[in-house]
């Protein structure tokens, strides 16, 4: 059996190394889980470090070996306290304030003093191999750990309802296992937390940039909206009212895709591009010309994903000097999922040009992503202008 405490010994070392290279190597992570991780991790690494100079030195040095066996008995029991602590954390409470944290310090330290007592006295057997002595300390020893086990159970099924179902089995396992196998557990538990927690903030990130880009309501162009109203309800107030209308819709999509954070109905994100083009149209007559051929709508898209794209078309292709614009969008069907796409025949796109428009372009990309694993690929069209061309692809039924 020895060959199989080797091996716990090997993985804990290379997991842990490996899990805080991970650690540092991942910089936007928070502050109080890295501390953790971080501390788990190089004590549980020490530990085993300790524990396999110690069966390497032992033949040689005896004397250098019991010191080496003492600081790794004070060593042995940080982990799991730690991990008690990271548990609390898991559950949203102040663990440096929790009474049953407390509670686990005072048992963790007892463990220790018993067990380095027991050495002193020698009724703790430090000697490798050798037999375990049935006396006093060992056996209170034995009962320190159990009622620590029991009160951290008992912890854990009073909050299992704040952990995730992996959480909770996670830290079961733990709180019923030896410490060899409990660090190994928190180790794989900490290595694949710190993956997902990396690509969650990294989602949040995308989803804050998304909301801010959804919030930036292009100022100029309500303003020239509304300067085109007042001229209309001198020259054409049938049309002036009709105008108004199609502002306020495209406001109310605007207002309602900022409270939304998922993807909606294509349907609606059509809507809100048909009301946003028909104020430009009002604005720009006889210069502006748009095309709608989306025999299919029912697929979902994030939102503020097509008038963003259209509105960067107007802006950059409606020139006094320039032939009027012509907008097409298009969705067709495909084996994988829905293609749409959005042309215009305006100057082009120029892929160097790095101004706010392309960025918001990029969000979009993000948002595609992230939200239903969509791509957009944008670039020039061959009779001159631009596509833009995004693929959504089918979702389960």
């Amino acid at each position: 059996m020895e060959w199989i405490n080797d091996l716990a010994l090997a993985a804990t070392i290379l997991f842990g190394i490996f899990g805080l290279v991970l650690t540092f190597i991942i910089r936007d992570m928070d502050h109080c889980p890295k501390q953790l991780y971080v501390a788990i991790l190089s004590l549980a690494v020490a530990d085993a470090v300790l524990e396999v100079l110690a069966k390497a030195i032992y033949p040689f040095s005896p004397p250098f070996y019991q010191a080496l066996f003492f600081i790794d008995t004070v060593i042995v029991p940080l982990p799991s306290l730690l991990v008690f602590a990271y548990f609390l954390y898991c559950c949203a409470e102040n663990y440096r304030k929790s009474p049953v944290m407390l509670a686990q310090c005072v048992l963790i330290a007892a463990i220790e003093i018993t067990g380095i007592l027991g050495q002193i006295s020698g009724e703790i057997n430090t000697v490798p191999g050798g037999n375990l002595r049935i006396s006093f300390v060992p056996i209170l020893c034995i009962l320190l750990v159990t009622v620590s086990s029991v009160v951290r159970l008992v912890a854990l099924i009073r909050r299992r309802k704040k952990l995730k179902r992996v959480q909770q089995v996670m830290f079961l396992v733990c709180f019923l296992t030896s410490v060899p196998i409990q660090i190994i557990l928190v180790e794989l538990y900490l290595i694949a937390d710190i993956v997902w927690r990396y690509l969650e903030q990294k989602d949040e990130a995308v989803r804050q940039r998304a909301q801010v880009a959804v919030l930036q309501m292009r100022p100029h162009f309500i303003h020239n909206t509304l300067m085109s109203i007042y001229f209309l309800c001198a020259q054409d107030p049938q049309k002036a009212q009709q105008v108004i209308l199609d502002f306020s819709r495209y406001l109310q999509s605007n207002f309602t895709a900022i409270a939304q954070e998922g993807t909606i109905p294509f349907a609606k994100e059509l809507e809100h591009t048909r009301a946003y083009l028909a104020v430009e149209q009002a604005r720009f007559q006889g210069r502006l010309f748009v095309e709608f051929d989306t025999p299919n709508t029912f697929f979902r898209i994030p939102a503020l994903t097509l008038q963003p794209i259209v509105e960067n078309a107007v802006k950059h292709g409606l020139d006094p000097e320039l032939e009027p614009l012509y907008i097409s969008v298009v969705t067709e069907d495909t084996d994988k999922g829905v293609r749409l796409t959005v042309e215009d025949t305006g100057p082009g796109y120029a892929p160097t040009d790095a101004d706010a428009p392309h960025f918001a372009l990029d969000n979009i990309r993000e948002r595609l992503r992230t939200l239903c694993g969509g791509t957009l690929e944008i670039g020039p069209r061959e009779a001159g202008g631009t596509r833009v061309r995004i693929f959504v692809p089918q979702t389960e039924p």
